[in-house]
């Protein structure tokens, strides 16, 4: 909905880091050879304490004041949308699904405020990722509502594997989520409105969802620097991209925020200031941040 909003001074940075590494290093794994190197050199360093790298007083800018003013003012709004549309929730799966999604972005979107106004950059950041991911998988069913169907059978089978593994360790009879009477009667709702030949017993990857909903940039930009598979977000706090990614941890949770209070009006819900919100968004996306000072 608002795709294409990526940050290209991160990107040039890598690509002009590429000419200077030595031979022998291959493009496609620069970014995480820059990264290993530099946790090499974290850990040999034993005159930093983790103390000494909390950031307790960070002089506002101007992008950012303006920034966190309205996801300041998006999140109540989300939250005052969810409360409208809870009392008379849809039928239809699929807007079910965007009320629960919005639900969960909304909840990371009011802890990463807290943490943004006590200078726990950081932390906060950790709260970046689930919302992207719920966005960019909200965004998928908004294209391509079928897609709800692997959405929803990814987390069962998650859901699975942690229970069945419980009931196997304790030697006790455990039946597949899959094999149940509720799975069975989740799976007939939705044939009902996708038709049976758009549902896959197949898991839906961030990729496959951000594809669908024709955000690659913003996968292969934000999702890439916020939700490295191999460490979770160890690489989006280590303090590598500190330069690019202090600047964007707020607008992409503006842009989580917004797309979640979209869906919610789409639904039902009422929300006066609606396009005010989506044009003071997009007026904050067009100008370049300005870098925050970390004392």
């Amino acid at each position: 909905m608002y795709g294409g909003l990526l940050f290209p001074e991160f990107e040039a940075w890598i690509l002009d880091e590429r000419q200077y590494e030595p031979g022998g290093i291959s493009s496609g794994y620069l970014p995480r050879h820059r990264a290993v190197a530099y946790l090499l050199r974290r850990f040999m360093d034993e005159g930093e304490s983790a103390a000494q790298q909390k950031t307790h007083d960070l002089p506002p800018t101007h992008s950012e004041v303006v920034g966190m003013t309205l996801l300041s003012e998006l999140q109540p709004a989300i939250a005052k949308a969810i409360d409208n549309v809870g009392g008379k929730l849809p039928e239809r799966v699929e807007d079910r699904f965007y009320f629960y999604a919005s639900d969960h972005i909304n909840t990371a979107v009011d802890a990463f405020i807290v943490l943004r106004r006590e200078h726990r950059i950081d932390g906060a950041r950790l709260l970046v990722r689930p919302a992207l991911e719920t966005m960019l998988r909200l965004q998928a069913v908004c294209a391509k509502p079928h897609l709800l169907y692997r959405v929803v059978f990814t987390e069962t089978g998650e859901i699975d594997k942690w229970h069945g593994g419980v009931a196997d360790r304790h030697h006790a009879p455990y039946t597949s989520v899959f094999d149940r009477e509720e799975w069975g009667k989740f799976k007939a709702l939705c044939v009902s409105e996708f038709g049976a030949d758009k549902l896959e017993d197949t898991r839906l990857s961030a990729y496959e969802a951000a594809a669908a909903a024709g955000e690659q940039g913003y996968y292969d930009s934000y999702y890439r620097a916020y939700c490295q598979f191999t460490h979770g977000a160890l690489e989006a706090v280590g303090g590598t991209y500190n330069k690019f990614i202090d600047t964007e941890d707020t607008r992409v949770m503006l842009r989580c925020a917004l797309d979640a209070l979209d869906v919610l009006v789409a639904i039902g819900a009422d929300c006066p200031n609606i396009e005010s919100f989506r044009a003071r968004f997009l007026a904050i996306m067009k100008e370049a941040p300005d870098e925050l000072a970390r004392q």
